[in-house]
């Protein structure tokens, strides 16, 4: 009886380590890149590079997005429009020195628009949301790819614990 008692809680301790760590194996990060020279002028507004590549990303809601500054000069991105009345409300983050990142994970979907406040011209755009596109990192159940690996571990726990 008391192996039994043993059994059961490294079983538990199995099911709920799983469970909790299924969101965030289906979570995906996005690489942005702060371009080269972009806060030196706006050439990469109008010209054939932009001023982040990629300048617009479409993720999955739980996703994170990685801005890497590849500049010579620091930046500030914030969340909003470079003159619009609300901006910082999301993220901003802080300064980015270059050759660093900056990391923020989107809950919600929605389209969220986000600029370098330093320079007003470097504008990208983050779309959370329904992918547009093929993605491994979404499992096929969607929401309930956790539950039904739950339940697959609880039932084969079951049946061979089961004296038939």
């Amino acid at each position: 009886m008391k192996y039994d008692n043993m059994y059961l809680f490294l079983t538990l301790v199995l099911v709920f380590g799983v469970a909790a760590a299924i969101p965030s194996a289906f979570a995906a990060t996005t690489q942005v890149t702060i371009m080269s020279g972009s806060g030196s002028g706006q050439s990469c507004v109008s010209g054939p590079i932009t001023c982040f590549s990629p300048s617009i990303v479409n993720i999955s809601p739980g996703d994170t997005v990685t801005w890497r500054n590849g500049d010579n000069m620091a930046h500030e991105l914030t969340d909003g429009l470079p003159y619009g009345s609300q901006t910082g409300i999301l993220f901003d983050s802080g300064t980015i020195a270059p050759a660093t990142t900056y990391s923020f994970t989107f809950q919600n979907s929605g389209d969220y628009r986000y600029f370098a406040k330093d320079t007003k011209w470097m504008v990208g755009e983050v779309i959370v949301g329904p992918s547009t596109g093929t993605s491994y990192a979404v499992p096929e159940f969607g929401n309930l790819a956790g539950f039904v690996v739950l339940v697959s571990i609880v039932g084969v726990v079951a049946v061979t614990r089961a004296k038939f």
